[in-house]
């Protein structure tokens, strides 16, 4: 079959297939930053393992007649055939092919073009294939239909090029890929005009192609020039619609990668060997089409009957995992929430996939952390699931899952009220990490007016009994040398020692309300100090333990300072040991001791306010108290 611009002068081994073009949108229906609403529109399941509805009239039509034509070509190719069985049997099979696997493409994706596109270029194939047949001893009638299927080859490149670059959507999307279809169709006009006007060259020796062709001007050197001319063009074309495709592979995602990776290969290949095809064409004489011809037709007729069948792969690639809906609609009722994103990334076949659920203040993730949703849309379609005015959720996806609308909308359907679950649930856990965040937040603030009024303390109490001190020695001097009243001493005596008491009172206060140690060299010297203020033996473990939040620091502190306190008043303890270490970004602190055990965080008490404060910076506190055999405190709190 004649399938070249250059290939009227080719003998049947030589005569290269048809060229249909490929394509790989990466531009998907719906924009990325586009919602799109899947409000209940029926059963999920049903939409994708329904019943498919019936191929269109016009899809029938256009496959009977394929057929027809096929047969018919069959026919003139055993009567006046010059070639040998083999050629016509290559020739026919790719018209088949194309017909087949566009009407198997038009049955999986009955709401895209893609599979009428592909029957029509199986027709065309079919209607113009008697061109290249060499037919010979033909009576008139089949000489003007041998000439129109001439004429009708010029068609192949456009409309093979339109196939290839509107895969997989049936659409050619973006700019590039527009232009060469335009350009490839401007081409074809050009090529049907030369065809039209000079007719093929003429052949070197035995029939070739087309063997008497009807031609207004007979003028073999105009047809070698225009058969040349259009063999370049073709080259240069095909060259360029291949680049395209490498383009638009590169830039697609990763889950749109799946569908193109064979079909783009096969693409590629074909569009290689048909440049190479009308190269070696153009350049004849100089490249011996014996030595070329036959090794560039037969690859070249190999890569296009591979082309449809990978086009029909890969779509039925895409319906294969619309079957995973029927999984997730199996298990879905069982997964938990967070769990859920996991579930529908896998029934999407999307692992980026991102579940954002409205809350009043902006959105959240499935875990109720705060979702930067403006962020988290970049190069991505949104998918509103539910009211698109007040959504359940929203899935950031794909761009390329916008061009299955059917397939988006079963999984939203079968996930409804798991995601409406969700939601509640997301809602939930945003609020109580609110009310974490403010716990610590009220934890970080007392402990800020600790610190205040420690400094208070030290500044002004104390530094005012200071003063009074000195004043005090500063008058038993004075008096010293007048000779007082014993009494009079008696009574300095006394206040001296008042105010020396009141003054170890209040530092023992300003310790306890926040220790200036804590605050000025870490938890380390803290609880060093600690201990040697202590009223039992205690044996004191520490890592080198790094600088912390100070509300950590505060909390550690604090837990020790009441389990010291405890084991002594309370449990009678001869013996404490206290260990801090930081293992896998968590301080760990534990305080054992020897005592009466038995001790309980019951509300009220100071253990259960212990407890409160350690939740609050989102640690946990750990009682082991069994009766008569001790108690061991543990507190596991985040270094960061």
């Amino acid at each position: 079959m004649n399938r070249g611009a250059g290939a009227t002068g080719q003998g049947p081994q030589d005569a290269p297939a048809a060229l249909p073009g490929p394509t790989t949108p990466t531009t998907a229906r719906h924009r990325p930053g586009e919602s799109r609403d899947t409000s209940r529109r029926g059963d999920g399941l049903r939409a994708l393992s329904g019943p498919a509805p019936p191929a269109t009239t016009r899809g029938a039509v256009i496959l009977v007649t394929g057929l027809a034509l096929t047969g018919f070509d069959a026919w003139l190719a055993s009567r006046w055939g010059a070639y040998g069985s083999l050629f016509y049997v290559k020739e026919l099979v790719q018209v088949v092919v194309w017909l087949l696997a566009g009407a198997l493409v038009a049955r999986l994706r009955p709401a895209t073009a893609m599979g009428m596109l592909m029957m029509l270029l199986g027709l065309l194939l079919a209607a113009d294939a008697p061109a290249a047949f060499a037919l010979e001893d033909t009576p008139p009638p089949l000489r003007v239909l041998v000439t129109a299927g001439l004429l009708l080859t010029a068609l192949q490149l456009p409309l093979g090029a339109h196939v290839f670059l509107a895969y997989p959507s049936g659409v050619v999307r973006d700019r590039a890929g527009r232009a060469v279809m335009r350009a490839g169709y401007a081409f074809g006009a050009v090529w049907a005009f030369i065809l039209l006007v000079v007719g093929p060259p003429p052949a070197r020796g035995r029939c070739v192609d087309v063997c008497d062709p009807l031609a207004l001007i007979d003028n073999p050197t105009l047809q070698m020039a225009g058969a040349k001319g259009l063999a370049i063009g073709t080259a240069l074309l095909v060259t360029v619609g291949g680049a395209v495709i490498v383009r638009r592979y590169a830039l697609a995602g990763r889950r749109e990668r799946r569908t193109l990776a064979f079909p783009a290969v096969a693409m590629v290949a074909t569009a290689l060997l048909w440049a190479a095809v009308n190269t070696q064409a153009a350049m004849s004489p100089l490249v011996g089409q014996d030595i070329l011809g036959p090794t560039l037709a037969l690859a070249q007729f190999a890569a296009l009957v591979a082309v449809p069948a990978s086009f029909f792969m890969g779509l039925l690639r895409e319906r294969l995992d619309e079957a995973r809906v029927s999984d997730l609609a199996r298990h879905i009722a069982e997964l938990p929430a967070e769990r859920l994103c996991a579930a529908l990334a896998t029934a999407l076949g999307d692992p980026h996939l991102t579940l954002a659920f409205p809350l009043a203040d902006g959105h959240s993730d499935a875990e109720g952390r705060p979702l930067d949703l403006a962020r988290a849309r970049r190069g991505r379609a949104v998918t509103a699931v539910g009211d698109t005015r007040a959504p359940i959720a929203l899935l950031v996806h794909d761009p390329s899952l916008s061009r299955q609308p059917a397939l988006v909308e079963a999984v939203s359907a079968v996930a409804h009220l798991a995601l409406e679950n969700a939601r509640l649930q997301a809602a939930v856990r945003a609020q109580l990490a609110q009310v974490r965040a403010s716990r610590a937040r009220l934890v970080s603030a007392g402990d800020q007016a600790r610190r205040r009024l420690e400094r208070d303390l030290h500044d002004g109490a104390q530094q005012r009994m200071l003063s009074a001190g000195l004043a005090l020695r500063l008058l038993r001097l004075d008096l010293a040398a007048r000779a007082p009243a014993a009494e009079t001493m008696k009574l300095l005596d006394e206040a001296e020692e008042e105010l020396r008491t009141a003054g170890a009172e209040l530092r023992e206060l300003a310790r306890g309300i926040h220790p200036a140690i804590l605050t000025v060299q870490g938890l380390g010297a803290a609880l060093r100090q600690l201990v040697l203020r202590g009223k039992a033996p205690v044996h004191l473990d520490l890592d080198d333990l790094p600088r912390l939040r100070p509300e950590i620091e505060a909390t550690a502190y604090f837990v020790v300072g009441e389990a010291l306190t405890n084991a002594v008043r309370h449990a009678a303890a001869s013996r404490i040991d206290v260990r801090a270490r930081v293992r896998d970004g968590r301080l760990i602190v534990t305080v054992a001791d020897d005592g009466a055990g038995g001790a309980s965080a019951l509300p009220g008490s100071g253990l259960a306010g212990l407890a409160d404060r350690v939740a609050a910076v989102d640690g946990t506190l750990t009682l082991h108290s069994p009766p008569g055999q001790g108690t061991e405190l543990t507190v596991d709190l985040p270094c960061a």
